[in-house]
This record gives C-alpha cells, structure tokens and sequence, in this order.
C-alpha cells in the first residue's frame, strides 16, 4: 500500500470516528491534506482526480472541526463530515495501488471487528427499533407510559452499542478494503459482501447524521434495513459469487 493511499485510508477511519470523537475530524483533515501532499511529490501537482478531492475533504473536514464550539450548527458539521467521507471515497477508488498479500494480524483485525459489530448492532438495533415502537406507542397513548419501558433506558442501550458496532464496523470495513487491495487491487471492488458492508455502514452513518430528526417507522426502517445488508454480507453474498479470499464468514 502506497503512503498516499495509507493516509487517505487512515482519514477515513478518523473522520468515521469524529461523529463522536471531537477530534477525530482535526486529524483525519491532516492525514487528508498530508495524502494529498505525498501524492503531489510523488507524481506532481494535481495529477489526478485524488488530490483535488483529498484537498476538498479535508478543507470540509477542518470547517466542521471549527463548528464543535456551535451546537446549535451540529447538523452542519455532521453534513460536511459525510462529504468529506464521500471524498475520501472517491481519492481510495481514484489513487494508484499495488498489490500486495495482507498480513495476518490485518486478517484477525479485520475478523475480530465485524464479530464486534455483529454482536453489538444485534443489541443496539433491537433497542433501537423498540424505542421506535415505544415512541409511537406512547404517542398514540401516553396513559400507557407507567405501564411501558422508560424511553430513556431504551435510548441509552441503543446509543451505546450502536455507537461500538459503528466504530467496529468503520475499523472492519477499513481493514477489508486494505484486503481487497492486495486480492482485487482496488480498495473498492463490486463484489457483494464489500458492497453490502459499505452500503450498510453508509446507512448507519446516515443514521447517526439524521437522528435528531428521525422518528416512528422511519427511524425503525433506515436501522433494520443497515442490519439486514450486514447479515446479507454474512449470510448471502457467499452463494452470489462472492470472491472474499478468507471463506469465513467475516
């Protein structure tokens, strides 16, 4: 793996973290704009469509570092860390690779954080849709609230775990696009199990983005609908030709 390419992958970890690490989004901003510079040496200025986009994400992932001290902006921040998520993407697909055998501590990291995942989205999604039914459920009669779970309990069992199969799901997901660089030679590759962990995170991304806002039915689908692509990754993509190297489930 190349420095350029190693940065940007780094970026993309820490700017995952900063949805809830404040300082997740200054340091991905930095392995971004350092990326782009390596690659800027190396190849010369703007001599592909990465750097301008590594360039681009981490300008946005800096203007969101500066919101932190802003509450009521929160949404904006979270908004300008997606796109320099999206952009950070873009520059894995677009930089220059090599292919190379991934190491075997890489593969047990790459295992070990999707068991988490599973295990902790299990908990945090089952709390989360039953806030959604209890949500509705008190809406329609709040005589019924003393006879309910506390709302309160519910969200915290959600957040907590959803917030550690998150971050588990961010390092499996990085670690598995270092994988398919060495067996596709691309860090993104059309291959079911990849696309469907990356369209399930990118769903609870949206999630965590969304979350003041979400309620009912919607909250409860956009959190089914992210676990089933995961089970989907676990259960389903082996017998659609999937080509993972391991032949585990992972």
């Amino acid at each position: 793996m190349t420095l350029p390419a190693l940065l940007a992958l780094g970026g993309v970890l820490l700017l995952a973290l900063g949805l809830f690490w404040p300082r997740g989004a200054l340091l991905a901003a930095l392995l971004y704009l350092g990326a782009a510079l390596a690659e800027a040496l190396a190849k010369g200025l703007f001599a592909g469509p990465a750097q301008p986009a590594l360039v681009l994400g981490g300008l946005l992932a800096l203007r969101g570092e500066t919101l932190l001290l802003r509450p009521r902006l929160a949404p904006l921040r979270r908004y300008l860390v997606l796109l320099a998520l999206l952009l950070g993407l873009f520059a894995l697909k677009a930089l220059p690779h090599d292919a190379g055998r991934l190491p075997l501590f890489l593969t047990l990291v790459h295992a070990g954080a999707f068991l988490v995942a599973y295990l902790a989205l299990a908990v945090g999604v089952g709390a989360g849709v039953m806030c959604a039914l209890q949500d509705l459920r008190l809406r329609a009669a709040p005589e019924k609230a003393l006879l309910s779970a506390p709302l309160w309990s519910l969200r915290r069992l959600e957040q907590g775990y959803l917030k550690v199969g998150y971050l588990a799901t961010t390092l499996g997901l990085g670690s598995g696009m270092a994988w398919a660089w060495g067996y596709f030679g691309s860090p993104l590759a059309l291959d079911p199990k990849e696309v469907s962990v990356l369209l399930a995170w990118l769903l609870l991304t949206a999630y965590f983005l969304l979350e003041e806002r979400l309620r009912g039915y919607p909250r409860m689908g956009l959190l089914l609908l992210a676990y089933a692509l995961l089970l989907f990754a676990f259960l389903g993509a082996p017998f659609l030709g999937s080509r993972h190297p391991s032949r585990l489930g992972f």
